[in-house]
Protein backbone atom coordinates (compact mmCIF):
# COMPACT_ATOMS: atom_id res chain seq x y z
CA UNK A 1 0.00 0.00 0.00
CA UNK A 2 1.29 3.60 -0.93
CA UNK A 3 1.87 6.36 1.33
CA UNK A 4 -1.42 8.11 0.32
CA UNK A 5 -3.34 5.14 0.97
CA UNK A 6 -1.69 4.14 4.00
CA UNK A 7 -2.68 7.33 5.59
CA UNK A 8 -5.92 7.26 4.67
CA UNK A 9 -5.77 3.84 6.32
CA UNK A 10 -4.95 5.06 9.20
CA UNK A 11 -7.99 7.95 9.40
CA UNK A 12 -10.37 4.77 8.78
CA UNK A 13 -8.73 2.78 11.05
CA UNK A 14 -8.91 6.07 14.08
CA UNK A 15 -12.92 6.61 13.36
CA UNK A 16 -13.74 3.28 13.17
CA UNK A 17 -12.22 2.61 16.99
CA UNK A 18 -13.97 5.45 17.73
CA UNK A 19 -17.48 5.15 15.94
CA UNK A 20 -19.08 8.13 17.47
CA UNK A 21 -19.52 9.95 13.99
CA UNK A 22 -21.53 6.95 12.58
CA UNK A 23 -24.31 8.41 14.27
CA UNK A 24 -23.75 12.34 14.86
CA UNK A 25 -22.84 12.46 11.23
CA UNK A 26 -25.00 10.50 9.56
CA UNK A 27 -27.33 12.63 7.24
CA UNK A 28 -24.34 15.76 7.54
CA UNK A 29 -21.36 14.04 5.82
CA UNK A 30 -20.71 12.61 2.70
CA UNK A 31 -17.57 10.63 4.37
CA UNK A 32 -18.35 9.28 7.42
CA UNK A 33 -21.42 6.96 6.05
CA UNK A 34 -19.16 5.30 3.60
CA UNK A 35 -16.56 4.82 5.43
CA UNK A 36 -18.64 2.80 8.04
CA UNK A 37 -20.12 1.27 5.01
CA UNK A 38 -16.84 -0.03 3.69
CA UNK A 39 -15.71 -0.82 7.59
CA UNK A 40 -18.50 -2.69 8.26
CA UNK A 41 -18.50 -4.76 4.70
CA UNK A 42 -14.29 -5.18 5.89
CA UNK A 43 -15.24 -6.91 9.21
CA UNK A 44 -18.52 -9.03 8.47
CA UNK A 45 -17.08 -10.33 4.94
CA UNK A 46 -13.32 -10.17 5.14
CA UNK A 47 -13.27 -8.31 1.84
CA UNK A 48 -10.75 -5.29 2.42
CA UNK A 49 -11.28 -1.89 1.65
CA UNK A 50 -9.65 -1.27 -1.32
CA UNK A 51 -7.16 1.32 -2.80
CA UNK A 52 -9.30 2.61 -5.32
CA UNK A 53 -11.97 2.92 -2.18
CA UNK A 54 -9.32 4.54 -0.20
CA UNK A 55 -9.25 7.16 -3.04
CA UNK A 56 -12.60 7.96 -3.35
CA UNK A 57 -13.28 8.06 0.34
CA UNK A 58 -10.44 11.20 0.65
CA UNK A 59 -12.93 12.88 -2.33
CA UNK A 60 -15.95 12.40 -0.02
CA UNK A 61 -14.55 14.92 2.68
CA UNK A 62 -15.46 19.01 2.31
CA UNK A 63 -13.81 20.10 5.30
CA UNK A 64 -17.00 21.25 6.93
CA UNK A 65 -15.39 21.25 9.69
CA UNK A 66 -18.63 20.06 11.56
CA UNK A 67 -17.15 16.53 13.05
CA UNK A 68 -15.61 16.24 16.09
CA UNK A 69 -11.70 15.61 16.02
CA UNK A 70 -9.58 18.13 14.16
CA UNK A 71 -6.94 16.11 13.30
CA UNK A 72 -9.10 13.95 11.34
CA UNK A 73 -10.05 16.50 8.71
CA UNK A 74 -6.93 17.57 8.60
CA UNK A 75 -4.96 14.00 7.91
CA UNK A 76 -7.81 13.62 5.03
CA UNK A 77 -7.05 16.79 3.49
CA UNK A 78 -2.86 15.36 3.74
CA UNK A 79 -4.22 12.32 2.24
CA UNK A 80 -5.68 14.00 -0.56
CA UNK A 81 -3.37 15.60 -1.20
CA UNK A 82 -0.38 12.64 -1.60
CA UNK A 83 -3.25 11.21 -3.44
CA UNK A 84 -3.19 14.30 -5.87
CA UNK A 85 0.68 14.84 -5.63
CA UNK A 86 0.99 11.06 -7.36
CA UNK A 87 -1.35 11.03 -9.41
CA UNK A 88 -1.77 14.32 -10.63
CA UNK A 89 -5.22 16.57 -10.45
CA UNK A 90 -8.15 16.85 -12.87
CA UNK A 91 -7.58 19.50 -14.96
CA UNK A 92 -11.49 20.30 -15.00
CA UNK A 93 -10.59 20.89 -11.09
CA UNK A 94 -8.18 23.24 -12.11
CA UNK A 95 -10.56 25.27 -13.90
CA UNK A 96 -13.26 24.84 -11.00
CA UNK A 97 -11.12 25.19 -7.87
CA UNK A 98 -10.12 28.70 -8.91
CA UNK A 99 -13.00 30.88 -7.98
CA UNK A 100 -11.31 34.16 -8.53
CA UNK A 101 -9.55 33.28 -12.34
CA UNK A 102 -13.27 32.25 -13.25
CA UNK A 103 -14.54 35.33 -11.57
CA UNK A 104 -12.00 37.53 -13.29
CA UNK A 105 -12.53 36.13 -16.69
CA UNK A 106 -16.76 35.61 -16.47
CA UNK A 107 -17.02 39.36 -14.68
CA UNK A 108 -14.72 40.78 -17.53
CA UNK A 109 -17.24 40.37 -20.25
CA UNK A 110 -20.29 39.42 -18.07
CA UNK A 111 -23.06 39.99 -20.91
CA UNK A 112 -21.63 37.50 -23.18
CA UNK A 113 -20.63 35.03 -20.22
CA UNK A 114 -24.13 35.35 -19.21
CA UNK A 115 -25.80 34.41 -22.07
CA UNK A 116 -23.17 32.14 -22.68
CA UNK A 117 -23.72 30.24 -19.85
CA UNK A 118 -27.48 30.77 -19.02
CA UNK A 119 -28.37 29.32 -22.46
CA UNK A 120 -29.10 25.49 -22.74
CA UNK A 121 -26.98 24.70 -25.71
CA UNK A 122 -23.97 26.71 -25.25
CA UNK A 123 -24.24 26.58 -21.43
CA UNK A 124 -24.56 22.34 -20.87
CA UNK A 125 -21.68 22.43 -23.47
CA UNK A 126 -19.53 24.62 -21.10
CA UNK A 127 -20.50 22.78 -18.07
CA UNK A 128 -19.33 19.27 -19.94
CA UNK A 129 -16.14 20.95 -20.43
CA UNK A 130 -16.01 21.92 -16.72
CA UNK A 131 -17.42 18.60 -15.40
CA UNK A 132 -20.55 20.67 -13.91
CA UNK A 133 -23.47 18.39 -13.56
CA UNK A 134 -26.33 19.44 -15.93
CA UNK A 135 -28.89 20.90 -13.22
CA UNK A 136 -26.12 22.95 -11.52
CA UNK A 137 -27.01 26.55 -12.03
CA UNK A 138 -24.85 28.68 -12.81
CA UNK A 139 -25.11 32.05 -11.29
CA UNK A 140 -25.32 35.38 -13.58
CA UNK A 141 -22.12 37.21 -13.29
CA UNK A 142 -23.39 41.13 -12.30
CA UNK A 143 -22.43 44.21 -14.69
CA UNK A 144 -20.23 45.55 -12.16
CA UNK A 145 -17.84 43.57 -9.43
CA UNK A 146 -17.15 44.97 -5.78
CA UNK A 147 -12.87 45.27 -6.84
CA UNK A 148 -13.61 47.49 -9.86
CA UNK A 149 -16.95 49.31 -7.10
CA UNK A 150 -14.33 49.60 -4.45
CA UNK A 151 -11.47 51.15 -6.64
CA UNK A 152 -13.86 53.50 -7.84
CA UNK A 153 -14.61 54.19 -4.58
CA UNK A 154 -10.93 54.77 -3.61
CA UNK A 155 -11.19 51.92 -0.54
CA UNK A 156 -8.13 50.11 -2.24
CA UNK A 157 -5.75 52.98 -0.70
CA UNK A 158 -5.46 53.99 3.03
CA UNK A 159 -7.36 56.53 4.31
CA UNK A 160 -4.78 59.46 6.03
CA UNK A 161 -5.17 60.13 9.95
CA UNK A 162 -5.40 58.16 12.91
CA UNK A 163 -9.06 56.85 13.11
CA UNK A 164 -8.64 54.08 15.67
CA UNK A 165 -11.93 52.29 14.20
CA UNK A 166 -10.60 51.03 11.17
CA UNK A 167 -11.13 47.66 8.99
CA UNK A 168 -9.11 45.86 6.17
CA UNK A 169 -11.85 43.89 4.38
CA UNK A 170 -11.48 40.49 3.10
CA UNK A 171 -14.82 39.96 0.80
CA UNK A 172 -14.13 36.44 -0.50
CA UNK A 173 -14.16 35.21 -4.12
CA UNK A 174 -17.99 34.75 -3.99
CA UNK A 175 -18.43 38.61 -2.68
CA UNK A 176 -16.13 40.15 -5.00
CA UNK A 177 -17.14 38.29 -8.46
CA UNK A 178 -21.06 37.09 -7.74
CA UNK A 179 -22.39 39.00 -4.83
CA UNK A 180 -21.23 42.29 -4.44
CA UNK A 181 -24.11 43.74 -3.06
CA UNK A 182 -23.54 42.01 -0.10
CA UNK A 183 -20.04 43.55 0.15
CA UNK A 184 -21.36 46.80 -0.87
CA UNK A 185 -23.02 46.20 2.27
CA UNK A 186 -20.76 45.47 4.93
CA UNK A 187 -18.94 48.92 3.46
CA UNK A 188 -22.41 50.84 4.37
CA UNK A 189 -22.55 49.62 7.27
CA UNK A 190 -19.03 50.56 8.09
CA UNK A 191 -19.52 53.91 6.67
CA UNK A 192 -22.60 54.50 8.93
CA UNK A 193 -20.96 53.77 11.62
CA UNK A 194 -17.89 55.80 11.17
CA UNK A 195 -15.68 53.12 10.78
CA UNK A 196 -12.34 53.33 7.85
CA UNK A 197 -12.88 50.69 5.30
CA UNK A 198 -9.20 49.78 3.36
CA UNK A 199 -10.09 46.93 0.72
CA UNK A 200 -5.81 45.58 0.34
CA UNK A 201 -4.66 43.88 -2.50
CA UNK A 202 -5.96 40.02 -2.01
CA UNK A 203 -7.00 36.86 -3.73
CA UNK A 204 -8.58 33.88 -3.46
CA UNK A 205 -8.10 32.32 0.40
CA UNK A 206 -7.07 29.45 -0.67
CA UNK A 207 -9.88 26.94 0.72
CA UNK A 208 -11.00 25.09 -3.23
CA UNK A 209 -7.52 24.43 -4.13
CA UNK A 210 -6.99 22.98 -0.21
CA UNK A 211 -10.23 20.98 -0.29
CA UNK A 212 -9.37 18.97 -3.57
CA UNK A 213 -5.75 18.52 -2.62
CA UNK A 214 -3.67 21.20 -4.60
CA UNK A 215 -1.51 21.91 -2.31
CA UNK A 216 0.38 23.99 -4.33
CA UNK A 217 -1.96 26.55 -5.48
CA UNK A 218 -3.63 26.55 -1.91
CA UNK A 219 0.71 27.78 -0.46
CA UNK A 220 0.68 30.21 -3.55
CA UNK A 221 -2.67 31.76 -2.76
CA UNK A 222 -2.26 31.80 1.43
CA UNK A 223 1.42 33.08 1.38
CA UNK A 224 0.07 35.90 -0.52
CA UNK A 225 -3.24 36.76 1.89
CA UNK A 226 -0.96 36.22 4.92
CA UNK A 227 1.45 39.03 3.60
CA UNK A 228 -0.86 41.19 2.92
CA UNK A 229 -3.04 40.98 5.77
CA UNK A 230 -0.10 40.95 8.15
CA UNK A 231 1.11 44.08 6.80
CA UNK A 232 -2.47 45.43 7.38
CA UNK A 233 -2.32 44.23 11.45
CA UNK A 234 0.91 45.78 11.89
CA UNK A 235 -0.71 49.23 10.80
CA UNK A 236 -3.14 48.52 13.50
CA UNK A 237 -6.31 47.02 10.80
CA UNK A 238 -8.83 44.80 12.18
CA UNK A 239 -8.90 42.14 9.85
CA UNK A 240 -13.05 41.55 8.69
CA UNK A 241 -14.51 38.53 6.55
CA UNK A 242 -18.02 38.46 5.36
CA UNK A 243 -17.62 35.03 4.03
CA UNK A 244 -17.33 32.20 7.25
CA UNK A 245 -15.41 30.33 5.37
CA UNK A 246 -11.96 32.86 4.31
CA UNK A 247 -12.90 33.65 8.14
CA UNK A 248 -12.25 29.62 9.32
CA UNK A 249 -9.77 29.80 6.64
CA UNK A 250 -7.72 32.62 8.14
CA UNK A 251 -9.08 31.70 11.59
CA UNK A 252 -8.16 28.41 12.42
CA UNK A 253 -7.06 26.34 9.20
CA UNK A 254 -4.19 28.66 8.45
CA UNK A 255 -3.08 28.90 11.55
CA UNK A 256 -2.98 25.55 13.01
CA UNK A 257 0.07 24.28 15.31
CA UNK A 258 1.55 27.90 14.68
CA UNK A 259 1.43 28.08 19.03
CA UNK A 260 3.96 25.34 19.00
CA UNK A 261 6.58 26.54 16.66
CA UNK A 262 9.56 27.35 18.05
CA UNK A 263 9.49 30.80 16.67
CA UNK A 264 6.50 31.17 19.19
CA UNK A 265 7.26 29.33 21.54
CA UNK A 266 10.98 31.34 21.83
CA UNK A 267 8.41 34.48 21.66
CA UNK A 268 6.63 33.63 24.71
CA UNK A 269 9.18 31.82 26.94
CA UNK A 270 8.36 28.03 25.90
CA UNK A 271 11.55 26.28 26.80
CA UNK A 272 12.76 22.58 26.88
CA UNK A 273 10.21 21.86 29.86
CA UNK A 274 7.35 23.64 28.97
CA UNK A 275 5.09 24.65 26.07
CA UNK A 276 2.82 27.49 26.55
CA UNK A 277 -0.44 28.21 24.30
CA UNK A 278 -2.37 31.05 24.95
CA UNK A 279 -5.57 29.95 26.61
CA UNK A 280 -8.95 31.01 24.72
CA UNK A 281 -12.40 31.69 25.48
CA UNK A 282 -15.88 32.07 24.09
CA UNK A 283 -16.44 36.03 22.80
CA UNK A 284 -17.86 38.02 25.85
CA UNK A 285 -21.36 38.50 24.17
CA UNK A 286 -22.18 35.38 23.92
CA UNK A 287 -22.93 35.76 27.71
CA UNK A 288 -25.24 38.39 27.69
CA UNK A 289 -27.34 37.45 24.62
CA UNK A 290 -30.41 38.78 24.23
CA UNK A 291 -33.02 36.43 25.55
CA UNK A 292 -34.79 36.32 22.31
CA UNK A 293 -31.44 34.97 20.11
CA UNK A 294 -32.08 30.96 20.75
CA UNK A 295 -29.52 28.69 22.55
CA UNK A 296 -27.91 27.45 19.46
CA UNK A 297 -26.99 30.74 18.32
CA UNK A 298 -25.25 31.76 21.30
CA UNK A 299 -22.68 29.64 22.29
CA UNK A 300 -20.00 28.07 20.38
CA UNK A 301 -20.52 24.50 17.90
CA UNK A 302 -17.14 23.00 19.60
CA UNK A 303 -14.51 25.27 18.57
CA UNK A 304 -12.35 27.65 20.42
CA UNK A 305 -12.63 31.70 19.69
CA UNK A 306 -9.08 33.63 20.12
CA UNK A 307 -8.66 36.16 22.75
CA UNK A 308 -7.20 39.43 21.60
CA UNK A 309 -5.22 39.55 25.06
CA UNK A 310 -2.67 37.58 23.34
CA UNK A 311 -2.41 39.79 19.99
CA UNK A 312 0.39 42.19 22.27
CA UNK A 313 2.50 38.58 22.63
CA UNK A 314 4.00 39.33 18.87
CA UNK A 315 5.85 42.20 20.25
CA UNK A 316 6.50 41.01 23.54
CA UNK A 317 3.94 43.03 25.10
CA UNK A 318 2.89 39.89 27.52
CA UNK A 319 1.75 41.62 30.87
CA UNK A 320 -2.29 40.82 29.99
CA UNK A 321 -1.37 37.77 27.87
CA UNK A 322 -3.02 34.17 29.91
CA UNK A 323 -1.20 31.13 28.89
CA UNK A 324 -1.98 27.72 29.79
CA UNK A 325 1.74 25.58 30.12
CA UNK A 326 1.88 21.88 29.11
CA UNK A 327 4.55 19.38 29.86
CA UNK A 328 7.00 19.47 26.50
CA UNK A 329 7.89 15.88 27.79
CA UNK A 330 4.54 14.41 27.76
CA UNK A 331 3.30 16.55 24.32
CA UNK A 332 6.22 17.70 22.84
CA UNK A 333 5.71 14.94 19.86
CA UNK A 334 2.33 15.64 19.10
CA UNK A 335 2.12 19.65 19.48
CA UNK A 336 3.98 20.41 16.55
CA UNK A 337 4.25 22.41 14.15
CA UNK A 338 4.20 20.28 10.66
CA UNK A 339 0.74 20.25 9.06
CA UNK A 340 -0.09 22.25 5.93
CA UNK A 341 0.71 25.25 6.46
CA UNK A 342 3.64 25.37 8.25
CA UNK A 343 5.96 26.07 5.45
CA UNK A 344 4.46 29.98 6.06
CA UNK A 345 6.18 31.96 9.18
CA UNK A 346 4.15 31.28 11.89
CA UNK A 347 4.37 34.84 13.52
CA UNK A 348 2.36 35.85 10.95
CA UNK A 349 -0.27 33.34 10.85
CA UNK A 350 -0.97 34.09 14.43
CA UNK A 351 -0.54 37.94 13.78
CA UNK A 352 -3.42 37.50 10.93
CA UNK A 353 -5.46 34.82 12.84
CA UNK A 354 -5.81 37.33 16.11
CA UNK A 355 -6.83 40.12 14.31
CA UNK A 356 -9.70 38.29 12.03
CA UNK A 357 -12.98 38.76 12.89
CA UNK A 358 -16.10 37.46 11.26
CA UNK A 359 -18.29 40.41 10.32
CA UNK A 360 -21.15 39.76 12.74
CA UNK A 361 -18.83 39.16 15.22
CA UNK A 362 -17.25 42.46 14.66
CA UNK A 363 -20.25 44.10 14.95
CA UNK A 364 -21.70 42.55 17.92
CA UNK A 365 -18.32 43.72 19.63
CA UNK A 366 -18.59 46.87 18.47
CA UNK A 367 -22.43 46.68 20.05
CA UNK A 368 -20.70 45.91 23.36
CA UNK A 369 -18.59 48.18 23.27
CA UNK A 370 -21.30 51.00 22.40
CA UNK A 371 -20.19 51.87 19.47
CA UNK A 372 -22.75 50.42 16.95
CA UNK A 373 -25.32 52.65 16.06
CA UNK A 374 -28.74 51.34 17.10
CA UNK A 375 -30.96 53.08 14.78
CA UNK A 376 -32.75 50.47 12.92
CA UNK A 377 -35.44 51.10 10.77
CA UNK A 378 -38.17 48.59 10.22
CA UNK A 379 -37.92 45.75 7.36
CA UNK A 380 -40.81 43.40 7.61
CA UNK A 381 -40.68 39.67 6.85
CA UNK A 382 -40.64 36.10 7.84
CA UNK A 383 -37.08 35.46 7.55
CA UNK A 384 -35.04 32.20 7.79
CA UNK A 385 -31.95 32.67 9.50
CA UNK A 386 -28.90 29.37 8.34
CA UNK A 387 -25.42 29.76 10.09
CA UNK A 388 -23.37 27.75 7.25
CA UNK A 389 -20.75 25.11 8.64
CA UNK A 390 -17.58 27.15 9.16
CA UNK A 391 -19.02 29.85 11.23
CA UNK A 392 -20.28 26.86 13.45
CA UNK A 393 -16.36 25.86 13.65
CA UNK A 394 -15.65 29.52 14.62
CA UNK A 395 -17.02 28.79 18.14
CA UNK A 396 -18.32 32.34 17.90
CA UNK A 397 -22.59 31.61 17.71
CA UNK A 398 -24.43 32.93 15.45
CA UNK A 399 -24.00 36.41 16.36
CA UNK A 400 -26.15 37.89 13.20
CA UNK A 401 -29.19 36.73 15.12
CA UNK A 402 -28.74 38.79 17.88
CA UNK A 403 -28.10 41.89 15.46
CA UNK A 404 -31.44 40.57 13.06
CA UNK A 405 -33.47 40.57 16.28
CA UNK A 406 -32.67 44.20 16.84
CA UNK A 407 -34.79 45.32 13.09
CA UNK A 408 -38.27 46.15 14.16
CA UNK A 409 -40.17 44.27 12.11
CA UNK A 410 -38.26 41.11 11.35
CA UNK A 411 -39.97 37.68 12.35
CA UNK A 412 -36.96 35.38 12.48
CA UNK A 413 -36.61 31.69 12.22
CA UNK A 414 -34.11 29.13 13.22
CA UNK A 415 -33.99 25.27 12.63
CA UNK A 416 -32.49 24.32 16.43
CA UNK A 417 -29.45 21.92 15.28
CA UNK A 418 -25.97 22.50 14.86
CA UNK A 419 -25.69 19.61 12.36
CA UNK A 420 -28.16 21.20 9.61
CA UNK A 421 -25.88 21.16 5.88
CA UNK A 422 -27.43 22.54 2.98
CA UNK A 423 -24.94 19.92 0.69
CA UNK A 424 -23.13 22.88 -1.89
CA UNK A 425 -19.62 21.43 -0.02
CA UNK A 426 -18.18 24.22 -1.80
CA UNK A 427 -17.33 23.44 -5.64
CA UNK A 428 -17.93 19.85 -4.70
CA UNK A 429 -21.97 20.23 -5.25
CA UNK A 430 -20.97 21.38 -8.98
CA UNK A 431 -19.26 18.61 -9.84
CA UNK A 432 -21.44 15.97 -12.00
CA UNK A 433 -20.03 13.53 -9.74
CA UNK A 434 -21.88 15.06 -6.44
CA UNK A 435 -24.47 16.71 -7.59
CA UNK A 436 -26.55 14.03 -6.86
CA UNK A 437 -24.81 13.54 -3.11
CA UNK A 438 -25.25 17.15 -3.02
CA UNK A 439 -29.04 17.87 -2.92
CA UNK A 440 -30.22 14.97 -1.36
CA UNK A 441 -27.79 15.76 1.65
CA UNK A 442 -29.67 19.30 1.50
CA UNK A 443 -32.90 17.87 1.18
CA UNK A 444 -33.71 17.39 4.93
CA UNK A 445 -32.84 21.56 5.34
CA UNK A 446 -34.80 22.28 2.56
CA UNK A 447 -37.69 20.62 3.61
CA UNK A 448 -37.54 21.88 7.06
CA UNK A 449 -37.39 25.69 5.52
CA UNK A 450 -40.09 25.39 2.69
CA UNK A 451 -42.34 24.33 6.26
CA UNK A 452 -41.50 27.29 7.43
CA UNK A 453 -42.36 28.79 4.17
CA UNK A 454 -40.37 32.38 5.23
CA UNK A 455 -40.22 35.53 2.77
CA UNK A 456 -36.30 35.25 2.96
CA UNK A 457 -33.66 33.15 3.53
CA UNK A 458 -30.86 34.62 5.02
CA UNK A 459 -27.19 33.43 5.32
CA UNK A 460 -23.66 34.81 5.48
CA UNK A 461 -22.08 31.75 3.25
CA UNK A 462 -22.87 32.92 -0.01
CA UNK A 463 -21.81 29.22 -1.36
CA UNK A 464 -25.07 28.40 0.46
CA UNK A 465 -27.07 30.75 -1.51
CA UNK A 466 -26.26 28.96 -4.64
CA UNK A 467 -27.71 26.08 -3.53
CA UNK A 468 -30.40 27.57 -1.48
CA UNK A 469 -30.92 29.43 -5.29
CA UNK A 470 -30.61 25.86 -6.63
CA UNK A 471 -33.42 23.98 -4.63
CA UNK A 472 -36.13 26.47 -3.26
CA UNK A 473 -37.88 29.95 -4.69
CA UNK A 474 -37.18 31.82 -1.75
CA UNK A 475 -35.24 34.79 -2.10
CA UNK A 476 -31.38 34.76 -0.41
CA UNK A 477 -29.18 37.38 0.83
CA UNK A 478 -26.72 38.14 3.67
CA UNK A 479 -27.56 39.03 6.92
CA UNK A 480 -25.38 42.45 6.34
CA UNK A 481 -28.20 43.28 3.20
CA UNK A 482 -30.88 43.35 5.81
CA UNK A 483 -29.09 45.36 8.53
CA UNK A 484 -27.97 47.56 5.52
CA UNK A 485 -31.53 48.25 4.35
CA UNK A 486 -32.47 48.47 7.89
CA UNK A 487 -30.17 51.62 8.64
CA UNK A 488 -31.25 52.93 5.33
CA UNK A 489 -35.15 52.75 6.16
CA UNK A 490 -34.58 54.65 8.79
CA UNK A 491 -32.68 57.68 7.24
CA UNK A 492 -35.50 57.69 5.01
CA UNK A 493 -38.06 57.65 7.53
CA UNK A 494 -36.71 61.03 8.94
Amino acid sequence: MDKPERSMRKVVDACADCDCCRHIMDTSCFFFPEMYRLWDRERETGEKIAPAELRRLADLCHYCALCPCPNIREDIIMAKTLFIQRDGLDPRIRILEDVERVGKVCGAFPRISNFLLQSRTAGNGLKKAAGIHPKRKIPVFPKENFPEWARQRGLHEKSPGENKNKVAYFAGCTARRLFPDAAKAAVGVWERNRVEVWYPEQNCCGMPGMLEGDRELTLKFARRTIHHLAEAAADGYDIVCSCPTCGYMLKNAILGGAYYSKAYQDRVGGDERRIKIPEKSPPNWTAGAAPDIPPECRGGFGGLHKTRETAGALNGALKEARFQTLDRVIYGKILKDDGYFSVIDPLKRIQVAQNTYDLGEYLMEMRLAGRLLEEWGPVSGKMFYYPPCHLREQGIGAPYAGLLASVPGISLEHVPSALNCCGIAGIMGFKRDFHQASTQMGARLMAKIKRLNPDRIITDCLSCRLQFNQMTSYPVCHPIEILYQSYRNNQEAI
